[in-house]
């Protein structure tokens, strides 16, 4: 997993100095904002305004995560940090309702092509004053070619609740991912001293089941470069459990031929099962940065992992992401 790097560290240090020099918003500054979120200028800035309106978001990211749209606790689980651009469309209703639209492209033996596409209707809270909530279900479709460097997590049903009236804000989230594909392998052997050339098809399932409690607040600074702009900073304090399953089947003449012996022996040949019981499984650090002047947003975010039970691997892994949308 590729580590953190230094310059998003060096962008949120400037946001948070820039911010700590803003004053505290005055009562003619939060008429200047009701009046610029009645107009539609921040976009739904903050997620919390309680006259939002309907509109569309272009926007273009860059990020090193390509399991999931939505939990970076999955993402944090992925064996390698692909560097992933991420183009996407979303409209978002004043109702709450919303979709999502995304492609990806990425390099693969140094040739950059596109190579998943996802679709995400989702629904927000957006009205109440009192908490906030999201539900989301993601589909990936994976195009022809592609299923050995794609997301093996085809289906995502993820969710969010958090309480607002509170300084810091408790929350929960729950995820259910999972994915089926098939790959194929040519195996060149020597059986009883004959020569073998056969393709052997691997049947791969996996399963994830993520659920974490989290804190989180939102510090707020409007007119910070023009009377149109404004930033968000969110840090936000993860404590995650979950589970997990992954089963790969092999399928091939031999084996065929062996299992056709009805032998107990060879009854689950080719079969392996990885799966892990419900547990804690890490603690995290979410930091979402989002700057907006006019219909512009730029968006970077970090997410660190650290995994608390025993393994061989790297505990920390990072994730990261930058956006850049426009609103209309």
């Amino acid at each position: 997993m590729r580590k953190f790097l230094l310059i998003f560290i060096l962008m949120h240090l400037y946001c948070i100095g820039l911010a700590q020099t803003t004053t505290t918003i005055t009562e003619a500054d939060k008429a200047a904002l009701d009046s610029m979120l009645k107009d539609d200028e921040f976009m739904n800035m903050l997620q919390t305004a309680l006259n939002p309106k309907s509109y569309f978001v272009v926007s273009a990211g860059l990020g090193n995560s390509y399991f999931s749209t939505k939990n970076k606790q999955v993402n944090a689980s992925q064996l390698e940090a692909q560097l992933v651009i991420t183009p996407a469309l979303a409209y978002f209703h004043k109702s709450g309702l919303a979709i999502n639209t995304t492609a990806y492209i990425s390099t693969f033996d140094g040739k950059t092509d596109f190579y998943q596409f996802g679709l995400s209707p989702s629904y927000s809270i957006t009205k109440n004053k009192k908490i906030g909530a999201t539900i989301s279900y993601t589909h990936t479709f994976v195009r022809e070619g592609f299923q050995r460097v794609a997301s093996p997590i085809k289906n995502e049903l993820y969710g969010n609740i958090y309480l607002k009236k509170y300084w810091l804000k408790p929350g929960i989230s729950l995820g259910l991912s999972g994915g089926h594909y098939t790959d194929y392998y040519k195996l060149d052997t020597v059986i009883n001293g004959n020569h073998r050339i056969f393709i052997d098809t691997a049947d791969i399932r996996l399963r994830i089941f993520s659920a974490n409690i989290f804190v989180k607040h939102d510090f707020e600074f409007y007119k910070l470069l023009s009377k149109k702009d404004g930033m968000s900073i969110t840090p936000q304090l993860i404590l995650n459990a979950g589970s997990q399953k992954f089963s790969v089947t092999h399928n091939n003449p031999l084996f065929t031929r062996l299992k056709n012996l009805n032998s107990a022996r060879f009854k689950n040949l080719g079969k392996r099962t990885d799966k892990t019981s419900f547990g804690l499984q890490s603690l995290a650090f979410n930091l979402d940065v989002n700057y907006i002047i006019g219909k512009f947003g730029f968006e970077p975010q970090v997410y660190l992992d650290y995994y608390l039970p025993e393994t061989t691997d790297d505990r920390f892994t990072s994730v990261f992401s930058f956006v850049v949308s426009y609103a209309f």
